[in-house]
């Protein structure tokens, strides 16, 4: 990595070390427990769900193979990169998988897009488009705060979880809208 990724990272987990608290500790351990692996399967089984329901199989089908796929693409990526995650004792989880990238924040934003997408094609009914706004602000809003809480924890550097939105918004994007489009058909 370049000297300049390397003190943007150290700067980051340095500021999230000073600024750390007991009760803010406890609320971003709640946070990346919520958006870890299992929070966000059961979410994407609600949508699928939701998008079958009203007759839309396609769209529950294309749900779960993209955020499946994606899983795969983000795992795939750590072994190609191999990086190492920060330190102990900065670091207050205990993990032995890759860093790069943040899977918490790359799946996360996976369903966000995925959820924007659905939206915005009216495949989660009416009442879901007129709330669209809300409903993707929130989804946003969510990854953004479960990144956030990757960092603070020091379970990852800053530019993983930078890559890990950048790559799970746009794979759930283009996949679903790929899988989503006349030409698939």
């Amino acid at each position: 990595m370049t000297d300049g990724v390397t003190e943007l990272d150290s700067a980051v987990l340095s500021w999230m070390v000073d600024h750390r608290t007991p009760w803010v500790t406890d609320v971003m351990t709640v946070v990346t427990t919520v958006g870890n692996t299992v929070g966000v399967a059961v979410l994407t089984v609600v949508l699928a769900a939701i998008a079958w329901r009203r007759g839309e199989r396609r769209a529950a089908l294309a749900t779960l193979a993209v955020m499946l796929l994606g899983w795969g693409l983000m795992n795939g990526v750590k072994y190609a990169v191999r990086r190492a995650r920060p330190p102990e004792p900065e670091r207050l989880v205990d993990l032995s998988t890759y860093s790069f990238p943040s899977g918490h924040a790359m799946m996360s934003a996976m369903v966000a897009a995925v959820v924007i997408v659905l939206i915005l094609r009216g495949l989660l009914g009416d009442g879901a488009r007129k709330r669209g706004r809300a409903a993707a602000a929130v989804v946003t809003a969510a990854s953004l705060l479960i990144g956030v809480s990757r960092l603070y924890l020091g379970a990852h550097w800053c530019t993983d979880v930078l890559a890990g939105w950048a790559l799970g918004a746009l794979w759930g994007t283009l996949a679903l809208r790929l899988s989503l489009s006349d030409a698939v058909r």
